[in-house]
């Protein structure tokens, strides 16, 4: 330790030091996501697919499961075809080479370790850096000039971690949603049934007045009926009146024909 030649202590062989922990490898993972479908594990071919994780499909594949229901858990964020993107992707030119897909402007291949993005808009699929190196400052598609916003931009091939990252945020999503629709559910049931009572109380209204107009109709048939009575019994006597005195003179013309009086 002194000046006798020997070594000096450092400080790992002062201090114990944590061992790094064991990860897989990250582009070992993006390079084979760049290669195979995610949900067959099948060599890409087009037409291609991607999700809000960045996976990449084979669309057929893809559109198989979800007809027969065979959709795996750890893939439970695919809820339905609205949840996929079919993506405008090149191929690679080189036959031969192990990466299928390129981007069309820089013709650089799609490896896990270049980074790419896809647009949620357009499905165009080209190279993160392009951007930058044709320094476009506009939220546009560099291939179609399509707009887009920050939301549009899916990461392709992502590494375990991001990919962890990115669908807890989007289990969180759909939960919100849910619960979104639990509500408006909730309020859509509070409007019927204000909207029932509602119209109940119209109803009972309604009947009520219906009543009363029964009423009324029926304590006008009623006078009306009176006063045809006392009509007719007006008619009566003053028809009497006239009868009785033809009765009168019929009597008398009998009387008079009896006793020989003209």
């Amino acid at each position: 330790m002194g000046n006798d030649g020997g070594s000096i202590a450092g400080r790992a062989e002062l201090v114990k030091l944590k061992k790094p922990e064991k990860r897989v490898e990250s582009l070992l993972v993006a390079k084979q996501r760049a290669q195979f479908c995610s949900l067959t594990k099948e060599r890409l071919r087009k037409p291609i697919a991607c999700c809000r994780v960045g996976y990449l499909y084979n669309y057929d594949s893809l559109l198989k499961a979800f007809m027969e229901k065979k959709i795996p858990s750890e893939l439970k964020h695919l809820q339905n075809m609205k949840k996929i993107k079919k993506l405008n992707i090149t191929e690679n030119p080189d036959k031969n080479n192990e990466f299928p897909f390129v981007c069309l402007i820089s013709q650089k291949a799609l490896n896990g370790k270049e980074k790419f993005q896809a647009l949620w808009t357009c499905g165009c699929v080209f190279n993160e850096k392009l951007i930058k190196d044709l320094k476009i400052k506009e939220f546009k598609c560099p291939i179609c000039e399509q707009p887009y916003t920050e939301k549009d931009i899916v990461q392709l091939c992502p590494t375990n971690e991001e990919a962890e990252i990115r669908k807890a945020q989007l289990y969180q999503e759909i939960e919100q949603k849910e619960k979104q629709k639990v509500d408006q559910k909730q309020q859509c049931k509070v409007v019927d049934t204000a909207e029932d009572l509602e119209q109940q109380q119209k109803k009972k209204v309604c009947t009520e007045e219906r009543k009363l107009m029964k009423q009324a109709l029926g304590n006008n048939k009623l006078q009306n009926l009176q006063n045809q009575s006392q009509d007719l019994k007006k008619n009566e006597i003053y028809q009497s009146l006239f009868h009785q005195q033809h009765k009168l003179e019929d009597n008398l013309f009998t009387r008079n024909v009896r006793f020989g009086n003209r």
